[in-house]
């Protein structure tokens, strides 16, 4: 008894921790397993440098570098950072291109200024200033040059290069002008649609922006006429944002030069074989006739050239090629090939274009020209080339695709710096400078960008027009390079044309078609369809290419006549939203089947059309292959040939009427016969016999002839025969058994 006590205090205390073990086991158990593993796709963190006054340091002017740092995947602690700048200036572009991509082999930077970046979140931001007082020592007595400037994170390995420029003030200002496109995104369609128009030109579009960062400077415009067709094609529908845009265009006093519709890609429609560049041929297709019954807004408050007239009276006028392409004055046959797409074969090929009132303008970059000359008055075999600075050009693009503030001051302290060296190397040459093609441009970066270039030390506006006036200097282009696999696309795009081209007579407007197609061409060889995303343009485009050559067939099956004269009765299909004139063909393979060999079919759009062929079956049975072929009125081959079969019947009908009328002969003459041969049987049957006959003569039936029993009332006394009927009326002195022949013959007669 005395020890039950103390072996259940021991048993409650085992119990117990058997009951905390098995809770808590578990509970570190799911510790461990929700513990997250280190990612493999971690984003690094990165360290970015924006001098102040896009690189510009005048003597006497202090130093701002806005320096940045973006945490990766992972949160970033506070960082101390470090500014240095070069002791001397880079020596020319090459150097200038190592620096800015890491590259620091021989530049010896002093540091100036330390500070310190606060911590930030994962894929958050941090941003500090460095500065240098104007009176530091570093800055004073600097000659004028590019210097190189970086900013360092050594606690966290990283490092930014950027560049300040201390501009010469002194000499004549040097002559630059700048080319600026005004284009939208790459497209697989012929035109952009009303709702892109209305997102791309309202407030906020990508076109607005552009026009506000061109709007008040010297920048020569380089228009997609695209862009100008695609508004005015909807006339009266026509989003009211996209008019107005088109009219501000029309408005600005810059000068201006088309570009190939759809920006396509001129360089490798030559390399393809072609004599001259590919132009639209028709837009009606885009045309509607209700956004055409009374002046379009979109036509006649904007364009230069006056719609063509309608040549029927009340009906709608639509504009003509040249109105819906209209940009404005512009410059004739200047052409803007791809960075590094034109060499001598393409620059002669566009020279020969030109006139004598308009020559022909080839741009190239100085990175095309033998022994890197940067001249912009220049010429290719005679034929003027104006040379865009490449390294200027880059830099621009790059800082016009900056969205972020420090990345974009980085680029525009770099193009600063490739400015200063173009001015050093070129002396009082003009500049030209390009904004090449990109999308995805803001109107904070554009405008950004353009301002550099008016603000640039040391240089003056220039405008292209006046550069290609100049005395050109002869000069030699490398050997381009050459995208094989792109030129082959365009080849095949022409080549799908041409069948296109043919298809289309079964139109009775065949621009419908035969101008969809060129201008879809066009969009899907733009310049900016590069790598991957171009080759599936392409490919997605030939898809639908053989859709439309594929939209209109025979739908047919195998036919069964039983009739000399019964029509065989296939269907044309015609999936195109018009209607379509084609030739039905027909051709036996057997005599046995004459049939009438073309039949002209009119088509209704989007729909079905029974076609009946008439077919005349010669006397035989078998069958009969026939083929089936539609071709345009030209003689084209339209769609896929098919072949039936035809089961012919045609002695059916002619077997079923004989074996009618054999039918009902047969029934007549057996009736014939029959009574015929019911008549003779009674004819030739033996009279029923008396029993009172005579020596087998029997008496006449009294009512044989018809005639019932008299009436012996009736009777006349003196016309009844005293020996008649009574056998012993005979001559009583006649023999026994002897009787009158005459008698006999009487009694006998029928």
């Amino acid at each position: 008894m005395p020890r039950r006590p103390r072996t259940r205090r021991l048993l409650a205390t085992l119990a117990a921790f058997a009951v905390v073990l098995g809770v808590a086991l578990p509970a570190s158990t799911a510790v461990a397993d929700t513990t997250p593993s280190p990612s493999s796709s971690a984003t690094p963190a990165t360290l970015s440098a924006a001098p102040a006054a896009n690189g510009i340091l005048r003597s006497g002017d202090a130093l701002s570098v806005v320096t940045t740092l973006t945490a990766g995947s992972s949160s970033a602690v506070s960082t101390p950072v470090a500014l240095g700048i070069g002791r001397d200036p880079l020596a020319d572009d090459a150097a200038l291109e190592r620096w800015l991509s890491g590259d620091a082999t021989g530049v010896s930077v002093q540091q100036v200024a330390t500070g310190s970046v606060d911590a930030a979140p994962a894929g958050a931001q941090s941003t500090t200033t460095l500065a240098v007082a104007a009176t530091d020592a570093a800055l004073a007595g600097r000659a004028a040059g590019v210097y190189p400037v970086q900013v360092t994170a050594a606690s966290v390995g990283l490092s930014a290069a950027s560049v300040i420029v201390v501009p010469a003030d002194t000499g004549a200002q040097t002559p630059i002008a700048l080319v600026v496109p005004i284009t939208a995104a790459p497209l697989t369609r012929g035109l952009l649609t009303a709702n892109e128009l209305a997102e791309l030109t309202a407030v906020d579009g990508a076109l607005s922006a552009q026009l506000d960062a061109v709007d008040g400077t010297g920048a020569t415009l380089a228009i997609d006429p695209a862009i100008p067709a695609a508004i005015r094609v909807l006339g009266s529908s026509a989003p009211p944002t996209a008019v107005a845009w088109l009219q501000r265009l029309l408005g600005l006093p810059n000068d201006r030069f088309a570009l190939q519709f759809g920006d396509s890609d001129v360089a490798a429609q030559l390399r393809a074989g072609l004599s001259a560049p590919l132009s639209p041929t028709s837009l009606q297709t885009y045309m509607a006739a209700a956004d055409f019954a009374q002046p379009a807004p979109a036509v006649s408050a904007v364009s230069t050239p006056d719609p063509s007239p309608a040549s029927t009276p009340g009906q709608p006028t639509y504009p003509s090629i040249a109105t819906l392409l209209d940009i404005g004055t512009a410059t004739a046959n200047v052409y803007w090939p791809s960075t590094g797409s034109a060499g001598s074969d393409t620059v002669a090929a566009l020279g020969a274009l030109g006139t004598a009132d308009d020559p022909a303008h080839v741009l190239v970059p100085s990175t095309s020209v033998a022994g890197g000359a940067r001249q912009a008055a220049a010429s290719v075999g005679g034929v003027s080339t104006p040379v865009y600075d490449a390294e200027v050009s880059r830099a621009l693009a790059d800082a016009a695709g900056q969205n972020d503030a420090t990345l974009r001051g980085s680029s525009l302290a770099a193009a600063q710096g490739y400015l200063a060296m173009a001015r050093a190397a070129t002396g009082e040459q003009p500049v030209l400078a390009v904004l090449d093609r990109g999308t995805d441009r803001s109107r904070v970066s554009l405008r950004a960008t353009l301002g550099l270039i008016a603000t640039a030390p040391g240089f003056a506006g220039s405008r292209l027009a006046t550069l290609a006036e100049l005395p050109a200097s002869e000069i030699a282009l490398t050997e381009p390079a050459v995208d094989d696999a792109r030129v082959s696309e365009v080849s095949a795009l022409l080549d799908d044309e041409q069948v296109v081209d043919r298809f289309a007579t079964i139109l009775d407007q065949p621009e419908l078609l035969t101008g969809r197609e060129r201008a879809e061409v066009l969009q899907v060889t733009n310049i900016s369809w590069t790598g991957d995303a171009a080759r599936k343009a392409v490919s997605d485009h030939r898809a639908a290419t053989s859709t439309t050559l594929d939209s209109v067939g025979i739908l047919s099956s195998d036919f069964r006549l039983v009739s000399s004269s019964a029509p065989l009765r296939p269907w044309v299909r015609n999936d195109l939203p018009w209607p379509v004139t084609v030739v039905l063909s027909v051709r036996p393979d057997d005599a046995r089947l004459r049939v009438q060999d073309h039949t002209t079919v009119d088509a209704q759009a989007s729909a079905n059309t029974r076609v009946e062929v008439p077919v005349e079956a010669r006397i035989a049975n078998g069958e009969v292959g026939v083929d089936l072929q539609l071709f345009s009125p030209t003689g084209e081959p339209i769609g896929q040939p098919q072949a039936v079969d035809v089961e012919v019947r045609a002695e059916w009908e002619s077997i079923g009427l004989i074996a009618i009328i054999v039918l009902v002969v047969a029934f007549l003459s057996l009736g014939v016969v029959r009574t015929v041969a019911r008549r003779r049987r009674a004819a030739a049957a033996p009279p029923e016999e008396d029993h009172d006959a005579v020596d087998g003569v029997g008496n006449k039936d009294p009512d044989a002839d018809g005639r019932g029993d008299a009436d012996p009332d009736d009777a006349d006394p003196s016309d009844i025969d005293p020996h008649d009927g009574d056998p012993e009326g005979a001559d009583p002195d006649a023999p026994a058994g002897d009787t009158d022949d005459t008698d006999i013959e009487q009694e006998t007669r029928p």
